[in-house]
């Protein structure tokens, strides 16, 4: 219960150096004192890696959200950073897969609807990408991000609706040519 009580304000520390925009290796080494303290700690392990998504340490950033996953496979803003990573790495089978996870788990979960719409835009998977966009805009309809998806979402309705003949508005009888 101890190490559990040190952890969580080892945790508390690295959120607070990361808002006041301390130095990478205090941030570091707070997360990682939270992790080393508390092994089930995967809030820690999610936050170091994405520190090192930040700074670029692509691998780092993996094995701690891998870690992470490993100590709770149900937790989604670890798929979703994973996501992040190798949408980054260009591996867009692993990107998809891993905000595909995130939905699962937690299907309102805007920012994965929004990532996985843009992957299929840009993989030319536009049925899959539409469906995306729409989830993503009923979930987060107003943010500046919802602007981007509404003008994303429209250029696709534009290529991909066929427009076809449509009735004039006389009703015909049977047989009957309008």
């Amino acid at each position: 219960m101890r190490n559990k009580l040190e952890s969580d304000r080892w945790f508390e520390r690295g959120l607070e150096l990361e808002q006041t925009g301390a130095p990478y290796e205090a941030i570091i080494d707070a997360y990682r004192k939270a992790a080393e303290l508390d092994s089930g700690s995967a809030g820690a392990l999610v936050n170091l890696g994405t520190v090192f998504f930040n700074g670029h340490a692509w691998a780092d950033a993996e094995t701690h959200y891998k870690k992470a996953l490993e100590i709770d496979p149900g937790y989604p803003l670890a798929h979703f950073n994973l996501g992040n990573l190798y949408d980054e790495w260009g591996d867009v089978p692993s990107a998809q897969h891993h905000y595909g996870e995130a939905i699962k788990l937690n299907p309102s979960y805007a920012d994965a609807h929004y990532n996985l719409a843009l992957l299929h835009q840009n993989q030319n998977e536009a049925l899959k990408a539409v469906r995306h966009w729409r989830v993503y805009l009923k979930l987060d309809p107003t943010s500046t991000w919802s602007h981007i998806a509404r003008r994303e979402l429209g250029k696709l309705e534009a290529t991909t609706v066929v427009q076809g003949n449509r009735p004039s508005s006389k009703l015909a009888t049977f047989g009957e040519k309008i």
